[in-house]
């Protein structure tokens, strides 16, 4: 008798038209993250990408920590190449958390192909501190009693210096962002959920301020917590992405 194999998540791809949009999912995540939107706006007639950064969708979160910015900034190169060999010109791209700070440095780097983008619920601003790290921790010592394992003493702490000099990267990371903002010049979304415990909320203000070159803007979801995608809101957020994208300066229908 051969035992049930657990399906794990991966880069998904739904083909539609000419218009092509990325949905990048968020750390520790996967493509199930932003999924239903994929499909959603794939119904409407969009060919979407949903990539799996390097690391994730296995059932060890720690497996993460092996990975890093560097690797992910390559997925994310990845993705934009696989669209436009199959002749998708133009791109929107947009993220969950770690995926909308991919999604806005793609944004600040002012590629040809890349017509318009945002985040949802992206840690931004730099100098205001996130629960990523406890909340981390708690998913990965939960992840293991699941596998019949514990994750304390030794183990615990090899875990916690690789996640702190992680974070670091990734602190690294949104400064880079922060600091190329005012660079962007395309229409820009950005998504906040009014019970993020994740990240500071009121930030998403504070970046739209340092855009002075794009068009932003800025949707605020007060039911909904840091998983926006999949929260109570989730169906308007739908809407108003698809309102946002079809806003855009597409060439081809």
């Amino acid at each position: 008798m051969q035992s049930a194999i657990k399906q794990q998540p991966e880069t998904t791809f739904f083909e539609g038209g000419k218009r092509a949009v990325i949905l990048f999912h968020a750390y520790t995540g996967t493509p199930n993250d932003v999924r239903a939107m994929g499909r959603f706006l794939n119904n409407a007639g969009y060919t979407v990408l949903l990539p799996m950064f390097e690391g994730h969708g296995t059932e060890t979160p720690v497996d993460v920590l092996e990975y890093g910015p560097k690797y992910w900034q390559k997925n994310v190169e990845e993705s934009i190449e696989f669209l436009k060999n199959r002749g998708h010109n133009e791109i929107a791209v947009f993220g969950l958390s770690l995926g909308g700070e991919y999604a806005m440095k793609t944004l600040t780097d002012n590629r040809e192909e890349i017509i318009g983008g945002g985040a949802f619920c992206s840690p931004l601003v730099p100098k205001f501190d996130t629960n990523i790290r406890p909340v981390f921790l708690q998913f990965a010592k939960q992840a293991a009693e699941k596998m019949g394992e514990t994750l304390t003493g030794e183990a615990l702490a090899t875990v916690t210096e690789k996640l702190d000099k992680q974070l670091v990267e990734l602190i690294s990371l949104t400064d880079v962002i922060y600091n190329g903002m005012p660079n962007v010049k395309v229409p820009t979304l950005l998504v906040q959920a009014g019970k993020d415990r994740m990240i500071n909320p009121q930030t998403v203000y504070e970046a739209k301020e340092k855009m002075l070159a794009a068009d932003v803007t800025v949707k605020w979801y007060e039911n909904s917590g840091h998983v926006i995608t999949i929260g109570p809101d989730r169906l308007e957020l739908q809407d108003d992405v698809l309102t946002f994208i079809e806003s855009l300066s597409w060439s081809q229908s």
